[in-house]
């Protein structure tokens, strides 16, 4: 497979190509998503869905997607200290399955026809959650198909609960205990803007991976996605904050660092205790309550 087709040497470095397409190693967030949108020329018949599809010969799709989603959230997640990814052992273990073939190269064009297609619909009426719309569509299992709520919907439901969004509004903490692909998070930024916190919940770990990569490529940055029951308020498997500084997608998996988790338990709790502030994005009030979609 001759894969310098799809590069363009005079727009950037042949470092980036390297660590993708050689070794396969890692980028750092802002390198892949310069790479993904500037120098990886894919063929216009290219989408996300046809490259995913590629894979369905000779591997199981589900576990693919899930890859792909656990490579993506690795890169995103650069430790500047190292130069590489805070989960740079899990980006290996996850691409070692891919080593000697060359569908390999086409994780990062999947980046890149992603990014492409989430910015062309940005301002649609159909909303932008590719990955949602990929996985109800391709992934569903007999007798389990898995349906998030469409974006019209969600639309109207932020909508309701909102208003018209002032920057100058004090911060709100939007939760959606049963998160899917994001899509009513992505809602309510889009209606009550991206000063405030989302939260999202959800028991499916695929479903939590699709919605930290939906926030984070819509610029929703005070937010944290939870793996977990939420009908068991002491129930954590590992959650992401999404954050601006640090920039990234970082992995929580110790229940006492994760922030949503002591607001949800707090709101559930006759007798709250006090919530610890994790990020760069303080707000008033006692960290008790989340308003619920």
């Amino acid at each position: 497979m001759h894969t310098k087709k799809y590069i363009n040497p005079n727009l950037y470095t042949e470092f980036v190509y390297h660590k993708w397409k050689i070794t396969p190693g890692f980028a750092a967030p802002s390198e892949l998503l310069h790479f993904s949108k500037t120098v990886l020329m894919t063929s216009k018949t290219e989408t996300f869905s046809s490259l995913m599809h590629s894979f369905s010969y000779r591997y199981d799709l589900r576990v693919v997607f899930d890859d792909f989603l656990t490579m993506t959230l690795c890169a995103f997640s650069f430790n500047p200290a190292t130069g590489k990814s805070h989960n740079e052992e899990m980006y290996m273990e996850t691409i070692a399955k891919y080593a000697t073939d060359d569908l390999r190269f086409n994780f990062p064009k999947m980046v890149s026809t992603l990014v492409t297609e989430m910015e062309n619909r940005g301002n649609s009426g159909m909303g932008n959650d590719i990955l949602g719309e990929f996985y109800e569509q391709n992934l569903y299992r007999k007798g389990a198909a898995q349906y998030f709520t469409p974006w019209p919907v969600c639309k109207m439901i932020a909508s309701c609960l909102g208003g018209n969004p002032s920057e100058t509004e004090e911060a709100k903490r939007i939760l959606d205990p049963c998160c899917g692909s994001g899509r009513t998070l992505l809602a309510g930024a889009d209606t009550f803007g991206k000063q405030h916190e989302y939260y999202g919940i959800d028991i499916d770990h695929i479903c939590v991976k699709m919605t930290a990569i939906n926030l984070f490529l819509n610029g929703i940055f005070h937010s944290e996605v939870m793996w977990a029951d939420a009908l068991a308020p002491d129930c954590f498997y590992m959650s992401y904050r999404i954050s601006i500084l640090p920039f990234g997608v970082f992995r929580v998996e110790n229940r006492a660092h994760s922030r949503l988790w002591h607001m949800y338990k707090n709101s559930l709790d006759r007798k709250p205790s006090p919530v610890i502030e994790f990020d760069s994005h303080p707000i008033q009030g006692t960290g008790s309550q989340l308003s619920l979609f």
